[in-house]
């Protein structure tokens, strides 16, 4: 649960280790929010899949990561059954009405604002105004974003200029180098199944600006017989009215080709920068499970989609098969010195459907003990060591 190991990072690095830590005192709550600021500040990209989408989304607004986790803790609230989907176990119609996990996401949105103060709403609210919000010291105004759309991605690449010093004629002699200033990115993963093409939802990618957030968040969530495939268009804002000025496509959780969203994310920076840059990446996968097969196992639809007690298992497999190939690869890139890199992606011990009620139960019983291991102790030291002393050093 991605959420209380991030809540649980922010605490032990901002907070005294015998703080009482009251989640409905304002006092808290406004000073965690701070110290949310301050960990996140220290990441280039946030990246996401699925729910890992919605937190990367709320991390990068520096919306309260703890008013978050009460999706997770009240489960049945947000996940409702639907008849058939209950009857049928998913295999007729999705499981779940979508309905009360989509308004918690517009109910989020409609308390955005940008930097100048303007309102949004889930209604009128795109990647270019998620991108203003995570760039407030280089606003781009809707008025100039389409003349400004085709060369905004040249901008951001990482060079070394030459400009000659005040009084100089020389090109060669008294000149100072001038590093191009990148920004700060959410990335989002859904899959086009029109288009029968994977999506990285990029809000410096002057492409997707006209995207709405909402309909992005929707998109990535929209898991296979879990929630129905999500229609979204590209469109324009008038008058603070969102007009779509395409067809729609259809898209389903991105999590069907990046269940660890890491390397998507790897991908989408290269592409912008062109070169190799330093750079920062938290990425928030969906959980995995290493599925037991066996040799002697029936082969047939029942063996991988409906036997008791085994559920999921194909949707489970091709979902670790990508997550192995991005661990795999990330983990060898990541030797290069201009990666530092950090993943929640957490593994589960047991086979458990995704949307099992007692996977929360479970996670905060080994919680107790997993933050006191080793491999949280790992994580803050190299979050310490390689992300915040080494942002401090390059600043």
């Amino acid at each position: 649960m991605p959420i209380k190991v991030l809540g649980e990072a922010i605490k032990k690095k901002y907070f005294a280790d015998n703080e009482l830590m009251d989640h409905d005192d304002p006092i808290f709550k406004e000073r965690f929010i701070q110290a949310q600021l301050k960990f996140i500040n220290n990441f280039d990209y946030l990246a996401g899949t699925s729910t890992g989408g919605l937190i990367a989304f709320c991390l990068a607004i520096n919306y309260n990561i703890l008013e978050l986790e009460k999706i997770y803790t009240d489960f049945s609230k947000y996940f409702k059954r639907t008849w058939s989907g209950f009857l049928s176990r998913g295999v007729i119609s999705a499981k779940f009405d979508p309905s009360p996990i989509h308004k918690e996401i517009d109910d989020i949105i409609d308390k955005l604002e940008l930097p100048d103060g303007k309102k949004l709403s889930a209604t009128n609210a795109t990647l270019l105004d998620i991108r203003n919000i995570l760039n407030p010291d280089n606003i781009i105004d809707r008025e100039n974003a389409e003349r400004i759309a085709p060369n905004h991605g040249n901008l951001l690449e990482f060079v070394d200029e030459q400009i000659p010093m005040q009084g100089s004629n020389d090109i060669d002699e008294n000149t100072r180098l001038c590093r191009a200033k990148g920004e700060k990115v959410l990335l989002i993963t859904a899959y086009n199944t029109t288009r029968s093409m994977m999506t990285v939802f990029n809000t410096s990618y002057a492409e997707h600006w006209r995207y709405r957030i909402a309909d992005v968040l929707k998109a990535t969530m929209a898991a296979p017989t879990y929630f129905p495939p999500y229609q979204l268009a590209m469109g324009s804002t008038y008058d603070d009215s969102f007009q779509p000025v395409n067809k729609s496509e259809v898209y389903i959780d991105g999590g069907v080709f990046a269940n660890d969203p890491e390397l998507a994310a790897l991908w989408a920076i290269r592409m912008q920068w062109k070169k190799p840059a330093n750079y920062h990446v938290l990425s928030i996968g969906t959980g995995c499970y290493t599925t037991e097969l066996s040799s002697t196992t029936w082969g047939g639809y029942w063996a991988w989609l409906f036997k008791p007690g085994q559920t999921g298992f194909l949707v489970n497999t091709l979902m670790d098969a990508t997550r192995s190939l991005t661990e795999i690869v990330t983990s060898n890139l990541a030797k290069f010195n201009n990666m530092r890199r950090m993943k929640f992606n957490y593994k589960l011990k047991e086979s458990m459907e995704l949307d099992d009620p007692k996977f929360v139960q479970k996670f905060n019983t080994e919680w107790k003990s997993l933050k006191t291991e080793e491999d949280f102790k790992a994580l803050m030291y190299f979050y310490d060591n390689y992300i915040e002393k080494q942002n401090l050093s390059e600043h």
